[in-house]
């Protein structure tokens, strides 16, 4: 059953890159349609002898994400639907390079954190470890589960902080309730750092992508209606390739589509 819904793509894309093969692989979004296919043909086969394996679920993450890329995609053909569409694809793409700043910040303001040992239960000797530390059968520290921010207890100490970091960027403080475990110098180096890092990235870094982005929107609403019909136009004739020559009726494929407009 999970093969018969991926036949049709997989049926389209083949005519497609049987109809030309090097042009096929120029356009980058046909990555992401073969990574759909092949996933989708992958999970059937792991599927069918272990459905709750965790290859199985990794496979069906990536179809379902593979599929809200195509599922946007064809939304643009529908001519309520392709505005916002359009809109969103624009001005992501445009605001790359300003989610790549922020990233780079939001690494370095957790490296901050971890220089100062927050929330580290292997420092021995602080009170966060002699409080919440537990040593296991191997003789090493580990996390208790009623330590502050212990959610992150799977993803280690580093990644911990770096979404911390990403919580204060946010508007979100749970970082705080850590530092009550520092010493007094550990603790005037925290709040300083905490406060960098809610002046940079929260309040300035945010609003300035979020006048980006409202000025890559309105950049792309003074072109919008040309950019819509230009790609109606590019799928309306990626499906009318697909069709065979003899199926092609002059009155149903004419070659020019004539306009008549009143001025008013």
């Amino acid at each position: 059953m999970l093969l018969i819904g991926v036949s049709y793509p997989a049926t389209y894309e083949l005519i497609q890159m049987y109809r030309g093969f090097t042009d096929y692989w120029t356009d980058f979004g046909n990555y992401f349609d073969q990574v759909y296919i092949s996933g989708s043909i992958a999970m059937a086969y792991v599927h069918s002898s272990d459905p709750y394996g965790i290859l199985g679920k990794c496979l069906m993450i990536l179809v379902v994400m593979s599929a809200i890329r195509r599922t946007f995609n064809m939304l643009k053909i529908f001519r309520d639907l392709s505005p916002i569409v359009t809109m969103l694809s624009n001005v992501i793409f445009q605001l790359r390079i300003f989610m790549t700043f922020f990233l780079i910040l939001t690494v370095l303001f957790s490296l901050m954190y971890d220089v100062i040992g927050i929330g580290n239960v292997r420092l021995k000797g602080t009170k966060f470890s002699e409080e919440f530390g537990i040593e296991d059968e191997k003789g090493e520290i580990q996390w208790s589960e009623e330590a502050p921010n212990s959610e992150y207890i799977k993803v280690g100490l580093f990644f911990g902080n770096f979404f911390q970091t990403l919580r204060v960027a946010l508007g979100d403080f749970p970082i705080i309730d850590s530092s009550r475990f520092l010493n007094f110098s550990e603790n005037v180096m925290f709040w300083i750092i905490w406060f960098f890092n809610v002046v940079i990235t929260a309040i300035i870094f945010l609003n300035f992508i979020v006048a980006e982005a409202s000025e890559s929107y309105n950049q792309v609403s003074e072109q919008l209606e040309n950019i819509i019909w230009q790609q109606r136009a590019e799928m309306a004739s990626e499906a009318e390739s697909l069709w065979p020559s003899c199926l092609k009726k002059e009155n149903g494929f004419p070659q020019y589509i004539i306009i008549r407009k009143v001025e008013q």
